[in-house]
């Protein structure tokens, strides 16, 4: 896997064949423009150093991507739909003890926010 740099060239350039070894990398890329930096390392998450900023290329296979993140979307889906539905039943709401209800309150909560999380990831991919 590659590393892409943007920063100090001279240094990265110095010290590319150490990182290399060190992190088993198949290149060291140093980009000076700012541009090509940018379309080449758009979705990859960027580490900074001082001025320079780093990240690992990983080609992601979109379709399979997409098709991952649609399957966990749609279980998610259904474990909020089992959440809503026990708290929906007033005869579970009123037998269940305060602690089991907040945790299936808690769990709605929590699926949601992944599901927000999972929703906003397909739309960047397209």
């Amino acid at each position: 896997m590659p590393l892409y740099a943007l920063g100090d060239a001279a240094f990265m350039r110095r010290h590319a064949a150490v990182l290399q070894a060190l992190a088993k990398l198949s290149e060291v890329k140093v980009f000076e423009d700012e541009a090509a930096w940018q379309a080449a390392a758009q979705s990859a998450p960027v580490a900074v150093v001082g001025n320079t900023r780093m990240c690992l290329f990983i080609e992601v296979d979109v379709a399979a991507e997409k098709a991952r993140l649609s399957k966990e979307a749609s279980r998610i889906e259904g474990e909020i739909a089992k959440a809503q539905g026990k708290l929906g039943n007033q005869a579970f709401v009123d037998k269940a003890p305060p602690a089991v209800i907040e945790q299936e309150k808690k769990r709605l909560d929590d699926f949601s926010g992944t599901l927000a999380k999972l929703r906003a990831q397909l739309q960047r991919l397209g």
